[in-house]
């Protein structure tokens, strides 16, 4: 079909439209030349039969006349239904790409690092707990690294812990099982506990931790 493009005067969009509606016409006059031509010259023979000798308006030209109208309906029936079925075609074809583009953003938004909903600590151990949005990529047990985010835009690791537990529901319970002992991450890790909105938002969990954390 025919396009408008940026900078073209809108007379050639409108010669562009006209080309691709007389092409669809002679194609669809191709389509059914073969078999409705038999059967236009059947029709015109009937009307030969049915029409008196003695009528007024001269029976050739009203063979002719029938005769073209009917290849023109036939023709237009044609390229309507192609278009019909192309229209078809199409919205088949962009239900599908939205179906995937729906299952590709639900694969995207699996794999970004989830945030924090919500921080306690356990009552018997005292350690932190995460309540993490749900993501494919954490696993039970696995270990795992807390970051918060300084004004500066650096990424400074506050503690690391564990998987405690997937819930039905698809959350992620992490433990924070060795803190930083740092004044700075001891300042965040309890804020981050009192459930700070500033500090929720700028501390992430990611799975794995550096190695010989704590350690001298």
């Amino acid at each position: 079909m025919g396009g408008w493009f940026y900078g073209q005067s809108p007379w050639v969009w409108v010669e562009s439209m006209k080309d691709s509606f007389w092409e669809l016409i002679w194609s669809s006059f191709q389509d059914i030349q073969g078999v409705w031509i038999g059967l236009l010259g059947f029709i015109g023979s009937v009307i030969l039969v049915r029409f008196p000798f003695k009528t007024p308006v001269p029976l050739d030209f009203v063979i002719i006349v029938t005769f073209f109208t009917l290849l023109f309906l036939f023709t237009l029936f044609r390229a309507i239904s192609k278009v019909f079925r192309e229209n078809q075609k199409l919205e088949l074809e962009s239900s599908k790409l939205r179906e995937i583009n729906q299952k590709l953003e639900v694969a995207v938004t699996q794999r970004i690092i989830p945030k924090i909903r919500s921080v306690q600590t356990h009552p018997s151990t005292g350690m932190i707990i995460c309540l993490l949005e749900s993501s494919d990529l954490f696993a039970n047990l696995m270990i795992i690294s807390c970051f918060h985010t300084n004004d500066d835009g650096f990424e400074n690791l506050i503690g690391v812990g564990y998987v405690q537990n997937i819930q039905s529901d698809g959350q992620i319970q992490v433990a924070i099982d060795e803190p930083d002992f740092s004044t700075y991450a001891q300042d965040i890790l309890n804020r981050l506990v009192n459930n700070d909105k500033k500090i929720l938002d700028r501390t992430v969990v990611k799975p794995g931790t550096r190695k010989k954390f704590n350690l001298p």
